[in-house]
């Protein structure tokens, strides 16, 4: 195989464990990284590997341990390209504030989650529009492989018209007298 994992998340309980079993389902070998000299090793361990993915601790853009763990990222000289993860169901504020917070690692794209749970598409969209921020990759279900999708522009644009439909047909057929009080005065 051509690709191998690791891991910097040394936060979250069983992070590493959860990795492995991926590792093992996809047939790639997976490591840990606890700093950026160990993280540096195994990159350098991993020279003949044509990818080298490596999964961060999920955190707030306002835990203290983001911008150590990003610094740890950014150190050292070697060309990594970072992927911002999102989820579709955050709110349209809060995705600005992440993206502001992961500048310092100038994310090359983003990688969008939870695609069949968010109400609306159009916050996430919007945003990374807003933020030229280009989309990797889509999921849209717990399956791995199965429900990570390349992106398709015109699919993404029909689903934000549909709803936007579904949400004019709502409009009419509740009406303004539909949410007046009446025998009040």
């Amino acid at each position: 195989r051509q690709v191998a994992l690791i891991t910097t998340d040394n936060f979250r309980i069983a992070a590493h464990e959860q990795l492995t079993t991926y590792g093992r389902i996809l047939d790639v070998p997976v490591r840990s990284a606890a700093n950026a000299q160990e993280l540096r090793s195994l990159i350098n361990g991993f020279f003949d590997k044509k990818l080298i993915l490596i999964d961060t601790a999920g955190m707030g853009p306002r835990d203290m341990r983001l911008a150590e763990q990003l610094m740890t990222l950014k150190e050292h000289d070697m060309p990594v390209k970072s992927y911002l993860v999102m989820t579709a169901t955050t709110q349209y504020k809060a995705m600005q504030t992440i993206i502001k917070a992961f500048q310092i690692v100038k994310p090359s794209g983003c990688i969008i989650t939870k695609m069949d749970e968010a109400e609306s598409k159009g916050a996430v969209i919007s945003t990374v529009i807003e933020q030229q921020l280009p989309v990797a990759f889509i999921t849209d279900g717990q399956q791995v492989p199965e429900d990570i999708h390349v992106p398709n522009a015109q699919r993404l644009i029909a689903q934000c018209i549909a709803e936007l439909e579904s949400e004019q047909d709502h409009a009419v057929t509740f009406g303004y007298e539909d949410w007046v009080a009446t025998g009040y005065a």
